[in-house]
């Protein structure tokens, strides 16, 4: 279990490779006003050192023009003047308004950064990451069963004999009211998965209800 975990946490840093890669690749081929018509940079903002929190170099960013963006909390973002690939200075967002975003910082901040107007760049959604990296780090019991099952390790106690269900979205497709009846009567664990737009959320609702 513990190499499998292992493996998991080393695919999700293959991931987060890639998107670094994709989001370079969109440094180098699109102009700064152009990512952040596409929410995935700032332009122009001045920073002001804060202080330090748990150990962290605490920077606010800003403008007088509001600020418009996808970078939320939790996202790591590239600081630069001029080309931005040509700076290392990343850091990570701790909380963002509508003229302003902070971000915290490992090390000392350049003074270059506190002084010029600088480009933020999203570098990648690294929140996304983290959270699957934590969850596999602190399994609880149910997640720890749940990857036996998919190894194989555990056999599932088969489905509870046939229930009635009042469904409470009449409009519930065959497949979403399966998807519903089987967790139900499950006695162990159920996956429901799909692609994009397939009613994933719409059949959670339900269930939950």
């Amino acid at each position: 279990m513990k190499k499998y975990i292992k493996k998991l946490i080393k695919l999700i840093n293959y991931e987060r490779e890639a998107e670094i890669e994709l989001m370079v690749s969109e440094i180098e081929n699109m102009s700064g006003q152009k990512r952040e018509e596409l929410g995935r940079a700032i332009n122009k903002v001045k920073g002001k050192y804060l202080g330090k929190e748990l150990g962290l170099n605490i920077v606010q960013f800003g403008r007088s023009e509001i600020i418009d963006t996808e970078i939320s909390v939790g996202d790591m973002v590239l600081v630069s003047t001029g080309n931005p690939l040509r700076s290392d200075l990343t850091g990570t967002v701790t909380e963002k308004g509508g003229r302003f975003i902070k971000v915290a910082f490992d090390s000392r901040v350049p003074k270059w950064a506190l002084k010029k107007k600088v480009r933020l760049d999203l570098y990648a959604n690294d929140i996304t990451f983290r959270r699957m990296e934590d969850n596999l780090k602190h399994l609880t019991l149910k997640g720890k069963n749940a990857l036996e099952y998919s190894l194989n390790k555990r056999d599932p106690q088969p489905n509870r004999d046939n229930i009635y269900i009042d469904y409470i979205d009449e409009s519930l497709n065959e497949s979403q009211k399966l998807a519903v009846k089987n967790s139900l009567t499950s006695q162990n664990f159920f996956l429901i998965h799909g692609p994009f737009g397939t009613g994933k959320t719409r059949t959670l609702v339900e269930l939950i209800s």
